[in-house]
């Protein structure tokens, strides 16, 4: 079911594809933005299967998209200065969801239009070339949170104790459980505790990571 935000009219481009699944739900945040977004090019065949196809292998499978972006029925357009801290906060979010690769400005596709999608991280303009992106855009590629890591339910959570983490240190709290009487006996114990504790936890989360039996 496509989203009410989302509309396609590349019936008749060569990427005529829909959007992959995982590219629109990364999108799903414009709603929130009181933004829709048009799709005038987006997926094709993968390379070397020998149907219609064009450029390089970023819109394949709907992996990419070309795009307008409105508000209120209004097209937005990076060539005005009042619309250009909506696409900057577009590239924000959608990098922060996952989304690697953008292009837009002056002699870039249409006016006002976007690339959005995945890929070799990278921003572009003109010619397709890096050195083109215009600056807004540099920057709101830039200063964009990186996407945030999420463990399944067999992953176990990271102990929270820097200090036990990276040294096999006790934790500041519990030094008090040392005993007057013999301090360097106690605290060596606690450490070597500490580092079997950390030890024993690497393992478990490599396993449930990369099924590393190590």
């Amino acid at each position: 079911m496509i989203p009410d935000w989302l509309s396609y009219q590349n019936q008749n481009a060569v990427r005529s594809l829909p959007l992959s699944d995982q590219l629109v739900q990364a999108m799903g945040f414009l709603p929130e933005m009181g933004l829709q977004m048009e799709v005038f090019s987006g997926g094709q065949p993968v390379k070397g299967s020998g149907l219609p196809r064009v450029g390089s292998v970023r819109h394949d499978n709907g992996n990419a998209a070309d795009v307008f972006f409105t508000r209120d029925g209004q097209r937005l357009d990076w060539a005005n200065p009042q619309h250009v801290p909506v696409f900057q906060d577009v590239v924000r979010n959608a990098k922060a969801a996952g989304v690697t690769g953008f292009g837009a400005g002056p002699g870039y596709m249409q006016q006002g239009s976007m690339h959005i999608g995945y890929g070799t991280p990278a921003v572009w303009g003109a010619e397709g070339k890096g050195v083109n992106a215009p600056d807004w855009l540099r920057e709101a590629y830039g200063s964009a949170p990186k996407p945030s890591l999420t463990y399944g339910s067999a992953v176990p959570k990271a102990p929270i104790d820097l200090a036990s983490i990276y040294t096999g240190a006790p934790a500041l709290s519990e030094l008090h459980t040392v005993q007057p009487q013999n301090p360097a006996s106690a605290l060596s114990e606690m450490f070597t505790q500490k580092r079997k504790d950390c030890e024993t936890a690497a393992k478990r989360r490599r396993e449930a990571l990369f099924g590393d039996p190590l």
